[in-house]
């Protein structure tokens, strides 16, 4: 067993770092080269790994703990000041989401379980891509980057009234106990961020003595980070928004900056296992039989994201070239998504094949976010003189 372990993870380890060297040369993200490598590593090519639900669990531990580092990098304030605009796009989109999919599925014949469920995974764009992106430009701050950040923190919220919502439409109802444990729930996170923007709620104790001392920097992180992500977990909300408070609320410390230089290697090799994940689930065969409709509808995803996105961020005050960027920004579809469809897989709402055009489309969204991002760029680069002429 010892030996499978360890040829496993000297074959993943070598595989991904060929591919990051491959995409570092093309300047792509290196999520890629997660998917990719759980592609090959999978069932259709070497067959190296054969356990993918494990490997998803501990990708959502990357998750976690990607959320709490952008958490401790957030302006809180300004979070606070302009988060009804997030708000306003976040609920505006699904409401979007669902009459476009309605007149989709209208056509095509969709159940209205297929129709519901369509259009929440494509109203949840990928805080994982996102924030990294936003971090990796400088942007995190920024007010365009601020009002994506809220939305995307607004969306990860939505998840939960959306499981909820599969659970009913399958018949299996959740009891009038989880419902109301759910909301205590939010309202409680809601009420802590709102106290943590009026007034300093946390001040690390021996600050000094931490600083000096690695090991234990590490593991108050951890238990900081999965402490809130379990608080969040019990009242049946998402692990990664517990996460999230928690680093917005350390952040005020200013003791508390070696934290993300700290859990930094952990929280890149936990999420490689997330994308690894993604990879190990697609069904090669499947999708080269399908390919053709597989990109079509990616395409017309990425459009209809950008297109709702662009004109909500407008709504809201943003500049056509702030607009058309943040439109961009979050048209992939996210992580969460996958929780959805395989959710609604589990519980019968959708079929293998289902499932697999599903989880395609989600996998090329993503991979194709870098290249939809430069293409909209070069368009804002160009539209700029016009707008600019025409002030």
């Amino acid at each position: 067993m010892s030996s499978q372990l360890f040829s496993g993870m000297a074959v993943l380890s070598f595989v991904v770092l060929l591919l990051i060297l491959l995409l570092r040369k093309l300047k792509q993200p290196y999520f890629i080269a997660y998917i990719l490598s759980g592609l090959l590593l999978g069932p259709a090519f070497l067959n190296i790994i054969h356990e993918p639900k494990v490997v998803s669990e501990l990708g959502e531990l990357g998750i976690v703990m990607l959320m709490f580092t952008i958490g401790t990098d957030i302006d809180l304030r300004a979070l606070g000041q302009n988060l009804y605009k997030p708000l306003l796009i976040a609920l505006v989109q699904l409401a979007l989401s669902f009459a476009c999919m309605f007149l989709v599925g209208d056509k095509a014949g969709w159940s209205t379980e297929i129709i519901i469920l369509t259009s929440f995974i494509i109203s949840l764009s990928s805080s994982a891509i996102v924030f990294q992106y936003l971090k990796r430009t400088g942007e995190i701050n920024s007010q365009l980057g601020i009002i994506t950040c809220g939305v995307l923190l607004i969306q990860d919220i939505l998840v939960v009234p959306m499981i909820l919502t599969l659970n009913m439409m399958s018949g299996s109802n959740a009891s009038p106990f989880e419902i109301v444990k759910v909301c205590i729930g939010g309202i409680l996170i809601l009420l802590f961020l709102n106290a943590a923007i009026k007034h300093k709620l946390f001040s690390i104790p021996m600050g000094r003595e931490i600083l000096a001392d690695h090991d234990f920097q590490v593991f108050v992180g951890f238990c900081i980070c999965f402490g809130m992500a379990w608080f969040s977990a019990w009242f049946g909300l998402s692990p990664a928004l517990g996460a999230f408070a928690a680093g917005i609320v350390i952040s005020q410390d200013k003791a508390t900056r070696w934290l993300e230089k700290s859990i930094l290697p952990f929280r890149v090799f936990f999420m490689a296992f997330f994308f690894l994940a993604i990879g190990l689930q697609l069904d090669i065969v499947f999708f080269a039989n399908n390919a053709g409709t597989i990109f079509l509808v990616t395409v017309s995803v990425l459009l209809i994201n950008s297109l709702i996105n662009t004109v909500l961020f407008r709504a809201t005050g943003n500049n056509w070239r702030d607009s058309l960027y943040g439109g961009a920004l979050l048209s992939q579809i996210g992580e969460f998504s996958f929780v959805l469809v395989t959710m609604a897989l589990s519980l019968g709402l959708v079929g293998k094949s289902t499932y697999q055009i599903t989880l395609s489309v989600i996998t090329c969204t993503m991979l194709f976010t870098s290249i939809w991002l430069n293409i909209i760029q070069k368009l804002i680069y160009r539209l700029s003189p016009i707008e600019n002429n025409s002030i």
